[in-house]
């Protein structure tokens, strides 16, 4: 509207210079004419440079409109599509838990047999020495001979081991089935491997034969054990259903270091898997062993646990025929290299447990040629080792871990081994907790600092370990 305003105006001022200019050149009616035919150009050029910028500017209201409008419904669809990947999370999930419970229903029959067969043991060694004791309280019996004293004891500390048999199958199903948050930041791998291949056992026995080579050093990686109990599980329980009903074939689990990177490898002996087949094994709802046919999230839990854990998951035909699995993780940065010595049963055996790294590989090398030494960076860890049933004769421990603290670790163990709860020597570096020093004045218990003597904590160590003391270097 201005810049029409504008050109009219100039030709107004135009017309009126030419119409002056004519009538002082006596030209008037020429230039009269052509002032005229210029205002009228201008005039009509004004209209139609006004009509352009109104359109333009009713053009700019409705794009803003329309613009405005589809921000609104982007907003929209963003808002719903955000909703529907919470649930596709929610129901992943799910399908995650439904998964890893039907990996517990599968294994129900080989557990059934390793909770069965204890618990017929302990159930008749009870049974027994109850019969005998209350006839001897009743001063009678059936005329058959009374067991001895010594015959009561062992069918009681049979019992005894065969209920902690069953305790320890009921803590690896635990392990396998929940989800956990928090704990422990990192995991020895070979121990994790050794409870799998227990939980596993029954049901891949079932199809064919089970073979586990393991190094005999502690493998730390950064992970949950119950995340890597679940991955392995389902591993190995892929690859028994590969091997065919009715024949008796193999499956192969070996682990390794290769540098900085743990190396897993589950291998069957089953019909070797085609290149499409692999190229979808770890997709959601495929089973290479159903015709492709859905079966809940198969290995691709497999495939997200492992990229959870920071590591990479492949398949790929086996040398020898099957499918070969490999996993890779990453080991821990500051994981000490330890040469482990193999066992010596005539020397006395120590557990070691320190959340560093290093104070546990050099307490190895120091300790290790006068004691058979196990070293643990995480208690809970040892705690698992000493309720599997491990034999140790002596425990040094750190007095202050994150994971799980001196007095703390020392109450599981009493509860779980209390014969071995007066043989802890407990290591300190100087910082107390109140519950610590309430622990440490109320307990007998040795304790050196840090860093401490090797010949006395060499000979208190000795002090602590039953029968033949350790060999002099």
């Amino acid at each position: 509207m201005r810049r029409s305003a504008a050109l009219r105006f100039c030709g107004a001022l135009a017309l009126a210079a030419l119409t002056g200019a004519a009538a002082a050149r006596g030209r008037g009616w020429e230039l009269a004419v052509a002032a005229a035919l210029l205002a009228a150009y201008v005039a009509t050029m004004g209209r139609a440079i006004g009509g352009a910028l109104r359109a333009e500017s009713a053009l700019r209201d409705e794009l803003r409109s329309t613009v405005a409008a589809r921000t609104e419904e982007l907003e929209r669809r963003g808002a719903e599509l955000a909703r529907s990947v919470r649930q596709l999370e929610v129901a992943r999930t799910h399908l995650g838990v439904t998964d890893r419970l039907a990996a517990v229903g599968r294994l129900a029959g080989g557990v059934a047999h390793e909770v069965n067969n204890p618990l017929a043991i302990a159930l008749t060694n009870i049974g027994w020495v109850r019969e005998h004791l209350a006839a001897a309280l009743a001063g009678g019996g059936d005329g058959s001979a009374a067991p001895a004293p010594e015959e009561l004891v062992t069918a009681l500390q049979e019992a005894e081991e065969a209920s902690q048999r069953v305790a320890r199958t009921v803590r690896d199903l635990q392990d396998f089935a929940q989800e956990r948050t928090g704990g422990p930041a990192a995991a020895d791998l070979v121990l994790v491997l050794q409870h799998v291949e227990r939980l596993v056992a029954p049901e891949v026995r079932a199809r064919g034969r089970l073979s586990v080579e393991l190094p005999r050093e502690p493998l730390w990686v950064p992970a949950a054990p119950s995340r890597l109990g679940q991955l392995f599980a389902h591993l190995l329980l892929h690859a028994a259903r590969a091997i065919p009903p009715g024949e008796r074939g193999e499956v192969r689990l070996t682990a390794r270091r290769q540098g900085e990177t743990a190396v897993v490898e589950v291998q069957d002996d089953g019909p070797s898997l085609d290149p499409e087949a692999l190229a979808h094994v770890f997709d959601p709802f495929y089973d290479a062993w159903s015709g492709g046919e859905s079966s809940g999230l198969g290995l691709a839990v497999c495939h997200g646990l492992t990229g959870a854990l920071g590591g990479e998951i492949t398949a790929e035909r086996g040398a020898r025929g099957g499918t070969a699995y490999r996993v890779r993780l990453p080991v821990l940065a500051n994981q000490a290299r330890l040469a482990i010595r193999p066992p010596d049963p005539s020397r006395p055996r120590v557990l070691v447990v320190d959340d560093e790294p290093l104070v546990c590989a050099s307490l190895y090398r120091l300790l290790s040629r006068r004691f058979d030494v196990v070293p643990q960076t995480s208690p809970r860890q040892a705690l698992s080792l000493l309720r599997a049933g491990e034999r140790f004769d002596a425990v040094l421990c750190d007095l202050m871990m994150p994971e799980l603290s001196g007095p703390a670790f020392h109450q599981e163990l009493a509860r779980a081994r209390p014969e071995l709860a007066q043989r802890v020597v407990f290591l300190t570096g100087g910082a107390f907790t109140e519950g610590t020093l309430a622990f440490l004045e109320a307990t007998d218990l040795p304790r050196l600092q840090k860093p401490c003597d090797a010949a006395e904590l060499v000979r208190v160590l000795s002090s602590r370990c039953p029968g033949p003391t350790a060999r002099a270097s």
